[in-house]
């Protein structure tokens, strides 16, 4: 077949391929259209709030002097957490925590304005649930934070009233203080991180299965004999022309994905929005080459296959657990994820804004060559079950 002819099956099977889906299964393409916007619901309402704040703690006052009330107001300023329980024993404070009605427990021992007053060694206690890392972690450093202010502005008080100036008062507290400077998402904002994970893994376990549908429809209907020798001479013209609806779709979805992303969401757009358009359309690419490579080899597993293939996608992204803390499987199977790569080009060029340092362009190349290979594998995969399915017909 010459180019002319090729281009004249692509267009017959694209022709086919959008009666199909506006005729014949007019609920998939719906389903196609508004899915990507019930997940995006969904999930932006999981995350409508992005930094936590008032995390809810109890607090138990053994002492309960004007010292310890004092020190509760200044753990209770802190905006991370927020005392919401004032108990007498652990026992109702380890209720608390177990109803999951608080997250920590605030201990201000009997002797604690008698240590402070007479420097000995005062100390809080804090006992947080760490099952929850990111909330635990948040608890402590409310807690820590506002302690340790309590402690220096006590000691400052100390040294001024035995006669230190205010500035070498300062010095003496803080003999070396650390200066934190925070490069990116100064807020904990951990919306930015989990919802670029989130959202691009739930849109691509859609690509795949609804793609899976679309392939193997023919097939599972009995239509399959009625294109197979046009299948058998132009299994490349076919792939293109079938899938390229379904791509069409998957575009105008990224691109609105995309959109409510850093306009809705209100994401920071550091860098050009070019690369992350492209970066969107590989991912596109890549995930639809993935679930055609799930029909054509596990045909009759397909769905279950896909699942199994898309649903870790997550976990292994390193968004909430960095890669390079893996075991070394963990680590090179996440590189066949394509959200993996996908993610990188969000955070890179969204957050920390493009740079020499980077591997936006190598994440991209990667994408576009393994969703290559995954293309011309299942197209050979395509022809050799083509020519066997026109031989058991005969």
């Amino acid at each position: 077949m010459n180019i002319r002819e090729y281009l004249k099956t692509v267009k017959y099977f694209f022709d086919r391929e959008w009666d199909f889906l506006l005729y014949k299964r007019r609920k998939l393409f719906y389903f196609l259209i508004f899915t990507p916007l019930v997940i995006c619901a969904l999930i932006i309402g999981v995350f409508s709030n992005p930094v936590i704040r008032e995390i809810p703690i109890a607090l138990i006052d053994e002492d309960n002097s004007a010292l310890s009330r004092e020190i509760t107001g200044v753990i209770n300023a802190s905006p991370y957490v927020e005392i919401v329980e004032t108990v007498t024993n652990m026992n109702e404070a380890r209720s608390l925590m177990v109803s999951g009605k608080t997250y920590g427990v605030v201990l201000i021992p009997s002797d604690f304005s008698k240590k402070v007053l007479g420097y000995k060694g005062a100390e809080v206690v804090l006992y947080y649930n760490n099952e929850l890392f990111l909330v635990g972690s948040l608890v402590n450093k409310g807690v820590f934070t506002a302690v340790k202010y309590y402690s220096d502005v006590y000691n400052k008080k100390y040294f001024m009233s035995h006669g230190v100036p205010a500035y070498d008062a300062e010095f003496q507290i803080k003999p070396v203080e650390l200066s934190e400077k925070i490069l990116f998402n100064p807020y904990l904002n951990y919306q930015y991180f989990f919802v670029f994970g989130l959202i691009p893994a739930a849109f691509q376990l859609f690509v795949i299965s609804s793609l899976l549908y679309g392939v193997l429809y023919e097939e599972r209907s009995g239509k399959y004999h009625d294109i197979a020798h046009i299948v058998d001479n132009a299994p490349f013209s076919y792939t293109v022309g079938k899938l390229l609806p379904y791509g069409i779709i998957y575009i105008f979805s990224g691109t609105l994905m995309l959109f409510i992303l850093f306009v809705y969401m209100k994401v920071p757009l550091v860098d050009g929005f070019g690369k992350i358009l492209f970066a969107t359309m590989c991912y596109i690419f890549v995930s639809m080459a993935a679930g055609l490579f799930i029909a054509v080899i596990l045909r009759p597993l397909a769905f279950s296959a896909a699942a199994v293939y898309a649903a870790p996608t997550f976990a292994y992204a390193g968004v909430s657990y960095p890669q390079i803390a893996m075991p070394k499987f963990a680590y090179y199977l996440s590189e066949f994820f394509p959200l993996t790569h996908y993610h990188r080009v969000l955070v890179n060029e969204a957050i920390r804004g493009s740079s020499p340092y980077n591997s936006t362009y190598s994440e991209i190349m990667y994408m576009i060559i393994l969703g290559t290979v995954a293309f011309a594998i299942s197209i050979a995969v395509i022809k050799i079950y083509t020519y066997k399915y026109i031989r058991r017909q005969l």
